[in-house]
């Protein structure tokens, strides 16, 4: 990618909002399943019934505990949609204007080819997400195949994370090197 003169706005932009949206959304997974996860809450919950004289059963715990965890989870669906959202858009955008990305199929170094793979690898895991996620929201408990749907979901968010720490690990590490002004490009252009 040394051959890059620069990122257009349009490129920088959806850059952003999928970075930013996507660390939302580990955000939200991360307060779920910690703070925010409903065994925590059924636990505060009588607790603080249990110092007023009042006490509930603890599955009646859970699911007050579940309907105020869902209210923080809404964000989730709708940075998920808004991440479907600039998937879309960077296809078009590829389709019109090109691939800043090396091509894994052509005589490229061994670098630029597992760049492009990781880079390939990174959409289909962000295809995957979105795709589940919507069979997941959409059709819910009902859909035949939604365990399988959410256990491919959770593992495909694994894919995007390991690809987020081998990217920045890279681009970090480009700019040491021989690409010095890396991510003052993805930043200014």
């Amino acid at each position: 990618m040394s051959t890059q003169v620069h990122f257009p706005k349009l490129h920088r932009l959806i850059h952003w909002l999928l970075a930013f949206s996507i660390l939302f959304i580990l955000l939200t997974i991360f307060l779920r399943s910690t703070w925010m996860d409903k065994s925590n809450i059924a636990a505060l919950i009588q607790s603080g019934l249990k110092t007023d004289n009042l006490a509930i059963t603890q599955q009646q715990a859970i699911t007050i505990a579940k309907s105020i965890r869902n209210e923080m989870f809404q964000w989730h669906y709708i940075v998920g949609y808004i991440v479907g959202i600039l998937v879309l858009l960077r296809g078009f955008y590829i389709k019109k204007v090109g691939v800043f990305m090396p091509n894994p199929f052509k005589n490229n170094n061994l670098h630029d080819r597992l760049q492009g793979l990781l880079y390939i690898a990174f959409y289909l895991f962000l295809a995957c997400v979105v795709i589940t996620g919507l069979i997941i929201h959409f059709l819910g408990h009902d859909f035949i195949f939604y365990a399988q749907c959410k256990a491919f979901h959770k593992l495909s968010w694994w894919g995007i994370l390991g690809f987020m720490f081998i990217h920045i690990g890279g681009v970090i590490f480009a700019n040491g090197r021989d690409n010095k002004d890396t991510i003052t490009k993805i930043i200014n252009g």
